[in-house]
């Protein structure tokens, strides 16, 4: 699979950056850059080399290069970094003299493939890379840094002892149930495993979920035509993005713009006013175009038009949204539904047009007719706005990391969340194995079947050992290339 006595070379800067830094590791790694570099290289410590690279024969650019030797190097080998500030093409040509001169071009996560064949990082801790690489917030980032800093590594190694110690015990009754001795009662090895299969099952349901984030979420704004929608994601996005008029049904499409938040980013986008009946195609298609963007949310804003007099319109938009009932059409109407997962924010918008003095009055009716508390925005002058942004912040973070209300509830959200380890799909398999071989074996021994319990936990040992190496058990090739084949070339 992964060939070691061969010298490596990616360019592991992203294309988008002015400097480019081309990645080298393996037994020639020194003597490749001796051979293009123009100054002298010292080679008996780490350091930096600022000084001339030859790309060809006729041209030599200004660079660095940055060596760091073995074994005390990333990938346990010797590393060269060579960083330019170049353009693609003179790197191309750079990077073909490179492989011109016997080096291989990289595979996706060979380095840190490296690093984990050569003992420098476990498997949970290679995963971890990625995972920070592909972070698309800061408790995603803060969970994938845990795991590379090996918290996961801590909970199973603890998990690992916990097991065995049972399972000793176990076969301590089994080897010498002839003997004069008396081992440690089944209650008392059922009650350690209860406590094993706690930590697993808290450390499964406490996790940052990454398999389910792969582009940035969307957050929808939706409601009636003419709720102040438009207006609502223009403020937001500090631009005239969607046109906003008087008139009823300006919006036709779908607009869609990124958005940052303070711990993530999404997609905002304003679709057409959903309306009970549509009045002709265009309206329709509208509709039908509104709907799919919908029920691809991870977020609706539903907008409640405040100084309006009559809010039936509404409540029946609303009602559907909320619904889960997926028949397409019902009593010839457009079924408008978003998907399961998506949370629900209710905004009273166009407060400005309404006095002081009424403004809670309007409120306390409204949350009566939505059954819940709305917030109460202006897009025109500002007011709410900081309020509705932590509040889809939040919402997406919940939805992401997979904590549920009432796992949060005492806690400050953050909290919860910045006390995770990032697990992967693989991870929350072995873990969800574990769990499973560790309540048969707890079966087992209430009814006296030890030997068969023993067994069981040898299955859940293995399993949890896998997550982080081939110490406990073999990790097949195909396994290691699926997890590495996720990666970036150069990582």
């Amino acid at each position: 699979m992964y060939e070691l006595r061969d010298t490596i070379v990616a360019v592991s800067s992203p294309s988008c950056d002015k400097r480019v830094i081309i990645r080298i590791t393996g037994p020639d790694t020194v003597e490749t850059c001796k051979q293009i570099f123009i100054s002298p290289i010292t080679t008996n410590k780490s350091g930096i080399l600022c000084g001339r690279a030859a790309v060809d024969d006729e041209l030599s650019i200004d660079a660095q290069l940055y060596l760091f030797f073995a074994p005390h190097s990333y990938t346990g080998e010797d590393i060269a970094e060579i960083h330019i500030d170049t353009n693609a093409a003179v790197t191309e040509v750079l990077l073909d003299g490179l492989l011109g001169r016997g080096l291989r071009m990289a595979g996706p996560g060979e380095f840190t493939a490296r690093a984990y064949l050569n003992g420098k990082i476990d498997l949970a801790q290679a995963e971890a890379v990625n995972e920070i690489i592909v972070s698309s917030n800061a408790f995603q980032l803060d969970a994938a840094e845990k795991l590379l800093s090996g918290r996961l590594s801590e909970t199973t190694a603890k998990v690992r002892s916990a097991i065995v110690d049972c399972l000793s015990l176990i076969e301590a009754g089994l080897d010498f149930s002839g003997e004069d001795i008396e081992p440690e009662s089944g209650a008392e090895v059922i009650e350690r495993l209860l406590g094993v299969k706690g930590q697993l099952e808290e450390l499964l349901s406490g996790c940052i979920r990454y398999e389910s984030v792969i582009d940035l979420p969307a957050v929808g704004i939706a409601g009636a035509p003419n709720a102040g929608k438009s207006s609502l994601l223009n403020k937001l996005l500090g631009k005239e993005r969607s046109i906003v008029s008087h008139r009823r049904k300006t919006t036709r499409d779908v607009l869609s713009a990124a958005y940052s938040l303070a711990h993530c980013r999404c997609v905002l986008f304003d679709c057409a006013g959903l309306m009970i009946r549509p009045d002709d195609v265009l309206d329709e298609l509208a509709q039908l175009a509104a709907v799919e963007a919908l029920r691809n949310s991870a977020v609706v804003v539903f907008c409640i038009d405040i100084s309006k007099a009559d809010f039936s319109e509404d409540i029946s938009i609303f009602r559907m949204l909320k619904t889960e009932d997926r028949s397409q059409k019902a009593e010839g109407r457009t079924s408008v539904l978003c998907s399961p997962l998506s949370a629900m924010i209710a905004v009273a918008t166009k407060c400005d047009l309404v006095s002081e003095g009424v403004l809670p009055s309007r409120l306390a009716e409204l949350n009566e007719l939505f059954g819940g508390k709305l917030l109460a925005i202006s897009s025109k002058t500002g007011d709410g706005l900081e309020v509705l942004r932590e509040t889809i912040d939040r919402k997406i973070l919940e939805l992401e990391s997979g904590f549920a209300a009432s796992k949060t509830a005492g806690t400050p959200f953050s909290e919860s969340v910045e006390s995770s380890v990032a697990l992967t799909a693989r991870h929350k398999q072995a873990v969800t194995e574990a769990i499973e071989n560790i309540g048969e074996s707890i079966v087992e021994l209430k009814v006296g079947n030890d030997e068969v319990a023993a067994m069981m936990l040898r299955a859940a040992h293995q399993a949890v050992s896998g997550i982080e190496s081939a110490a406990g058990g073999h990790i097949d090739e195909q396994i290691l290339e699926q997890i590495f084949s996720r990666f970036c070339i150069g990582k």
